[in-house]
């Protein structure tokens, strides 16, 4: 699979702003410091923005991860390249680890908020053969797009804003309430998990009959209405256990507010 963003801006914004609302007031003030005032919801966006950068390009296999529709999750990985369980597990120990330089730490916590939006993605957990949903064409109206993009849920929040008259605020608020009964079992879960569930949503993201178009396949609005569902779900899943993460390491106990 080749690099694409999961989420777009907007929906790892929602991960980041979920998640400070789960803080621990250590955890909240932690991660005050470690960004220097910046918010956990905009610091998420940080390891998108740095794959344009040649430096940064090696990052690139850290946002996803290879596995076919049967194979357990424990099986799969980047090998030497790393995947996004990999790069969850790596930050996770450096922002533990008080001997590593603020600034170092400062970047885990930037990555791990951010890996942890990926691997919630369906198509972040994807088949190598059609490189996460990159290669199936969708038509979106008169736009064309694919079946990857159309999950990374940008065009679906915004019609799901549009369709209700929210502001992006508001259906932060509408996307926690999703999971706040929730919350203990979605922070216990261990990170392999959070890739099973993904690769699990198979059957659903790829609920469409191979097109007959050269534009690809156009979604009906049964399909877009589920998968906008889906997508918000899963990104109320991915801003709880940010926080249950960042509380783990930063509060007495590993408790929450």
């Amino acid at each position: 699979m080749s690099p694409s963003h999961a989420y777009g801006p907007t929906g790892h914004r929602i991960v980041g702003a979920i998640a400070e609302s789960y803080l621990c007031a250590e955890a909240a003030t932690e991660v005050r410091s470690m960004l220097a005032g910046e918010s956990l919801a905009e610091a998420g966006l940080w390891a998108d923005r740095i794959r344009g950068n040649p430096d940064w390009r090696y990052t690139s296999p850290w946002h996803y991860l290879n596995v076919p529709d049967d194979a357990p999750i424990e099986r799969a990985g980047g090998g030497d390249r790393g995947d996004v369980l990999w790069a969850i597990g790596r930050f996770r120990a450096e922002l533990a680890d008080s001997s590593v330089s603020p600034r170092h730490r400062a970047e885990a916590l930037r990555f791990l908020a951010h890996f942890i939006g990926d691997v919630h993605q369906p198509l972040h957990v994807g088949r190598e053969e059609d490189r996460g949903g990159n290669e199936v064409d969708v038509m979106l109206g008169s736009k064309r797009t694919n079946l990857h993009a159309l999950w990374d849920a940008q065009a679906l929040l915004k019609a799901d804003r549009r369709s209700v008259g929210y502001r992006v605020e508001g259906q932060t608020e509408a996307i926690l309430q999703l999971t706040e009964n929730d919350v203990p079992r979605l922070q216990r879960t261990p990170a392999r998990v959070w890739a099973r569930e993904s690769q699990y949503l198979r059957p659903y993201v790829y609920a469409f009959r191979a097109s007959s178009s050269r534009r690809g396949f156009r979604p009906d609005a049964d399909y877009l209405a589920l998968a906008r569902e889906l997508s918000k779900l899963r990104l109320s899943q991915a801003g709880v256990r940010l926080a249950g993460e960042l509380n783990q390491l930063f509060c007495p106990g590993g408790q929450g507010p």
